[in-house]
């Protein structure tokens, strides 16, 4: 580890915390500094210090660990926090922010990571507690695809547990999609070539505009369609998702069917 977090050493157990709005603040405070001035220790007793963070509900512990991916952390976590149960985990902004920061070496490859989004990355104010802020936290992200997809969404996965490509974001971001199994393992089949576990060309675009035939945000714009018809965010399978594409979307149709 770099050290900056000041923790104990690799393996040692730490009870779960919430960060309060003092701790949070000094969170904040501490990683604006990060970001323009470079790493510095973490403030004493921010991880530990009931000033600054209160224990969870239930009593339960994680371990300083270096995530191999977003898979190994979803799945940790999921694990490690079960005891608070889906509802306080998923809408618990104090516990990400804790975690975040606890976790703040791994998600940054010890403080060698890009920092310019070091605060939403990392922590979720309750007072802008929206769905861009917490699918942009690194940690949250890693957790929610794991509990909601599994190894469906395995090239998403596959991602370091720091980064945030703009195609797992346009993915996170769309609620509808991003809770439907079905269509995110669609997504999957369309833009990612299984076999070698590249993006293929012309996949993602910046609006409908201007996105080439048979892009994500042409996928979103045919889903938002059909739906006025058909149940695709809901009772649908992929496959039957994907015999309702238009022709546009024949270049990415797998040469398998989706199952």
């Amino acid at each position: 580890m770099s050290g900056h977090t000041g923790k104990g050493a690799m393996g040692e157990a730490f009870i779960v915390r919430e960060l309060t709005s003092e701790g949070l603040s000094v969170a904040q405070r501490y990683l604006k500094g990060v970001r323009e001035n470079g790493w510095t220790p973490l403030p004493g007793g921010l991880l530990t210090d009931d000033a600054y963070a209160q224990p969870a509900a239930s009593a339960v512990y994680v371990e300083s660990h270096r995530f191999a991916g977003k898979r190994e952390a979803g799945q940790y976590l999921a694990e490690r926090l079960g005891p608070l149960g889906a509802t306080r985990i998923a809408e618990n902004a104090p516990l990400w922010s804790w975690l975040g920061m606890f976790y703040l070496d791994e998600t940054t490859r010890g403080g060698g990571g890009a920092v310019q989004y070091a605060e939403i990355a990392h922590l979720i104010d309750p007072a802008k507690h929206n769905r861009l802020d917490r699918s942009h936290h690194r940690l949250k992200m890693a957790y929610d695809i794991w509990t909601l997809h599994g190894e469906d969404a395995w090239w998403l996965l596959d991602q370091p547990v720091g980064s945030m490509g703009q195609f797992t974001l346009r993915i996170v971001q769309a609620p509808e999609l991003f809770r439907s199994r079905e269509l995110v393992r669609l997504v999957l089949s369309l833009y990612v070539d299984a076999s070698t576990g590249a993006m293929r060309p012309g996949t993602r675009g910046q609006d409908l505009r201007s996105a080439p035939a048979g892009s994500l945000p042409r996928l979103f714009n045919a889903l938002a369609q059909l739906s006025m018809t058909y149940d695709v965010y809901g009772s649908m399978t992929s496959s039957q998702v994907l015999d309702l594409l238009p022709s546009e979307f024949d270049r990415f149709r797998p040469s398998a069917p989706v199952a």
